[in-house]
């Protein structure tokens, strides 16, 4: 898929970008350097390459997920619990997207930045309000996919 791929890429740069800030940190104490504001250049990239990893888990269905239960229910019931389970992680992270738009609707005017940099927070909250809202809507999918479509049970369908 496309889009995994994309998300992947994002995420992989974002993940280098961090650790390429946070390694001239380092580097450039231990020589005497103090580069001021690498903290909020990390965070910014840290941002990105979670929201990239919480979107690719759940494309992959690669969220954990303990089956001492379901492994001993009928596959009825294990495909019942599953759509449960789809649709409160629906309502999680998109109860979460909802939450991170009202904050940045109310912090919008005020034009919120950082502190050293002066880096507006907005995009971090609009990278981590796409991923949440795109995640919410795998999982509403999800709860509607056929068995053999849903994943974790299909091969006891």
């Amino acid at each position: 898929m496309v889009a995994r791929r994309i998300v992947f890429a994002i995420g992989a740069t974002a993940l280098c970008g961090a650790m390429a800030a946070d390694f001239a940190g380092v580097a450039g104490r231990a020589i005497g350097w103090n580069p001021l504001g690498l903290v909020e250049v990390v965070q910014l990239f840290v941002v990105a390459a979670i929201s990239c990893s919480l979107v690719i888990a759940t494309l992959e269905g690669a969220h954990a997920a303990v089956h001492m239960l379901t492994a001993r229910l009928s596959p009825r019931m294990a495909q019942v619990l599953e759509r449960l389970s789809n649709l409160c992680g629906a309502l999680l992270f998109g109860g979460l997207a909802t939450g991170a738009a009202w904050m940045l609707g109310d912090t919008w005017p005020l034009d919120e930045r950082t502190d050293v940099l002066g880096l507006p927070v907005a995009p971090e909250r609009i990278i981590a309000i796409f991923a949440l809202a795109w995640i919410s809507l795998i999982f509403l999918a999800a709860v509607f996919r056929r068995p053999a479509e849903a994943g974790i049970h299909a091969d006891r369908a």
